[in-house]
């Protein structure tokens, strides 16, 4: 029985993020390609699970899911998706506040001054790509 979720607690709270070695950040080329890549996948993503239930396209990435994590599929279609950012971008408020949340738990023990909490997100990259690609609105 779900009670509730976290799409309701916390609208468009970020639970992962992707991040790149410095190696590949350099190699401009294939990070952006990446990028590129990443962008599209989330936005194909995200189209297929906003179809309803049943849909074909809904259908094939709920059985990827399935398949891929062992749950079976009546569970997966049961399952809220997680909102992915259509601009391939987290959310860092949320982002922030999880380092607050730790660092008051005392489970980061050494600071991160506020210039390396800025130089983190590197959304230069995809900022590059999205002015390429177009940018989508999202409800952040």
């Amino acid at each position: 029985m779900r009670v509730v979720g976290l799409d309701e607690l916390y609208p468009y709270f970020t639970v992962s993020v992707v991040g790149f070695s410095s190696g590949l950040y350099t190699n401009r080329p294939v990070a952006k390609s990446f990028v590129r890549t990443y962008i599209r996948a989330i936005r194909d993503y995200n189209a297929a699970v906003a179809r309803p239930p049943g849909d074909a396209d809904r259908a094939q990435v709920e059985e990827v899911i399935a398949r891929r994590t062992g749950l079976d599929p009546a569970t997966v279609r049961d399952m809220v998706p997680p909102g992915l950012d259509p601009n391939g971008l987290p959310n860092q408020e949320s982002q922030v506040y999880c380092y607050g949340f730790f660092r008051d738990q005392g489970l980061i023990t050494q600071p991160v001054s506020e210039a390396a909490m800025a130089a983190l997100w590197g959304t230069d990259l995809v900022d590059e790509v999205l002015s390429e690609i177009g940018r989508l609105p999202t409800g952040q």
